[in-house]
């Protein structure tokens, strides 16, 4: 069992005196504190957020994720939600038990005849991607999230605003919190049997799979072979498989030239070549749709104005998730006379130009900007020291070198990516450091390791060290698989269609945890529609959550009446 550390659970504790805003006319947040639990009176549901959810059904998985919403849970920095499920599972006399990485599980014993049932393990991760808008002020570790509603071709969406909205995963969350408020002893005419169920909320899937490569089932006391994954992302389609992956952190040296050469070169002025406005995304799910990278063009509008004289590159950065395909990236460079300031202004015309030219209306709010940087705004002296120009090109050439995007597809699944690998991010540290972050995915073990060898060969040819982090495991298809079968007949049911059955070229938690479960799991996972994940145009299609919800019921109901 894990004992949480005295001070985790300071934002929760800094909110004691808050309370819901029950006296509001809003039908939704009158009731919100009787659907949750009285714990809930410790977080301060923002109005706005309310307002946005007014009106959704079902009404105790909405309120589930207002509060979810309401509670920071960046990745590594669960504590103030698994504390807040653990006061969710007392009140509601559920039994929970803790590993020691983190990881919850809740039991329910089940409603009517299901109770005879075996268990059923519903997952989903408690802890979110955060992302913002450049122009947003969000402290993602004291702030709640603000959502907003919002039409989109005639239809309902759910989004945040200017951040990411936590639908990934927090919808699947919220769907097992509702699920185990149902009463054992419900005898209301609407009432089906539920069997046991085992809810399992695993904690750092967004960056590195940690819950789920360090979980331990036997100290959770999971004991369930069939699992439903609530973490997928198209309503209508059910998932059997995923791609494995594993990430490189390539590093490498610099060297900064002395300030003599800023002497030679008279004066200087540092400006900032900008590139912003990309799509982003997830690096596994739309890594397929040749979305461009932020770094990757500032390396190159860099590299081209490095070769007009007077140009000295000081540091390029971008990215700061694995996941994530960049969206922002900058390099500040020193540059001696207007004939150089002219030089930079035309190459980021040029590259903006060529950018557009090259992905269209794909990335139509595309930028590459210069902008005037104050010197002041420089911690040391040093700090403007540019790279020497030897250096300065092994990086940008080690970087132009790597591969990015979908290299190769499934021979065997239609348009699914069976390889591909994310230039994800660059930092440069007072050391005089590069480091640069890769994240390869792939459903073919072998061809994953001989990607990253790709990575280590670039590595190796500009100098640079690889550091690799253990693969961990995709999960293989299982066209067989009985709860496949049962859901495939009830979604069909809904849709009056047969539903697509999918593997994806994402890092779900799947494998890691059948493989932790001791392997003889039947597992599957569907969710509601959400586009956009991993960026602030994240936003969930409200119309898709009651009839997902509704499947996860009938699932379970007909788990009962067959195992029982």
């Amino acid at each position: 069992m894990r004992v949480v550390r005295s001070g985790s659970l300071t934002y929760l504790r800094s909110l004691s005196s808050a309370i819901l805003m029950a006296t509001t006319s809003k039908s939704f947040s009158a009731s919100i504190t009787t659907l949750v639990h009285p714990a809930a009176t410790k977080i301060e549901i923002p109005q706005d957020t309310l307002d946005a959810i007014d009106d959704l059904e079902p009404k105790s998985l909405w309120s589930q994720f207002a509060v979810l919403s309401s509670i920071p849970r960046p990745s590594k920095q669960e504590d103030a939600v698994i504390q807040y499920i653990k006061d969710f599972a007392d009140h509601h006399n559920l039994k929970w038990k803790q590993d020691a990485v983190g990881n919850l599980a809740v039991f329910h014993p089940g409603c009517g005849t299901g109770q005879a049932a075996p268990p059923v393990v519903l997952q989903g991760h408690v802890d979110m991607v955060t992302e913002k808008n450049s122009d947003k002020v969000h402290n993602f570790e004291t702030d709640p999230i603000l959502l907003r509603r919002f039409q989109k071709a005639s239809e309902n969406w759910l989004g945040a605003q200017g951040t990411t909205l936590g639908a990934d995963n927090g919808i699947g969350v919220a769907a097992a919190l509702a699920l185990l408020q149902t009463p054992t002893t419900d005898t209301s005419s609407s009432s089906r049997p539920m069997p046991p169920l085992e809810a399992l909320f695993t904690i750092d899937e967004e960056t590195g799979l940690t819950g789920a490569t360090e979980l331990n089932a036997q100290e959770l006391g999971l004991t369930g072979t069939t699992m439903l994954n609530l973490d997928t992302e198209e309503w209508g389609e059910l998932y059997v498989g995923c791609a494995g992956g594993g990430e490189s952190t390539l590093t490498l040296p610099l060297e900064r030239s002395s300030d003599d050469v800023l002497e030679n070169d008279g004066e200087w002025k540092l400006v900032e070549l900008k590139v912003d406005g990309l799509m982003g995304g997830h690096s596994g799910i739309n890594i397929h749709e040749g979305r461009a990278n932020a770094v990757l063009l500032c390396a190159a509008a860099t590299q081209q104005a490095l070769q007009h004289e007077g140009v000295h590159l000081v540091s390029i950065t971008g990215g700061d998730k694995h996941n994530a395909i960049p969206r922002e990236a900058r390099a500040h460079l020193l540059v001696s006379g207007k004939d150089a300031q002219a030089a930079v202004q035309k190459v980021a015309e040029t590259s903006q130009s060529a950018a557009k030219a090259e992905y269209g209306v794909l990335e139509s709010n595309l930028r590459v900007v210069v902008v005037a940087t104050d010197d002041g705004d420089e911690s040391s002296d040093s700090c403007l020291k540019p790279l020497k120009k030897q250096s300065a090109s092994r990086l940008l050439s080690m970087l132009l070198s790597l591969p990015h995007g979908a290299i190769k597809f499934s021979h065997s699944i239609p348009d699914l990516v069976e390889t591909s690998n994310n230039v994800a991010s660059l930092t440069m540290d007072d050391d005089d450091k590069a480091t640069i972050l890769c994240s390869t995915r792939s459903s073919i073990a072998t061809a994953l390791e001989s990607t990253r060898d790709r990575l280590t060969a670039v590595a190796s040819l500009a100098g640079a060290t690889i550091e690799k982090t253990p693969p961990y495991p995709g999960w293989n298809p299982n066209m067989e698989s009985p709860v496949l079968q049962m859901a495939k007949s009830l979604l069909s049911q809904r849709l009056n269609r047969t539903p697509g059955i999918k593997a994806i070229h994402a890092g779900l938690e799947c494998g890691l945890l059948i493989e932790k479960m001791g392997g003889n799991v039947d597992a599957l996972s569907f969710g509601p529609t959400i586009e956009g994940a991993h960026s602030p145009d994240e936003s969930i299609h409200v119309d898709t959550v009651p009839p997902f919800f509704d499947l996860v019921q009938d699932i379970l109901a007909e788990l009962a009446e067959k195992r029982a």
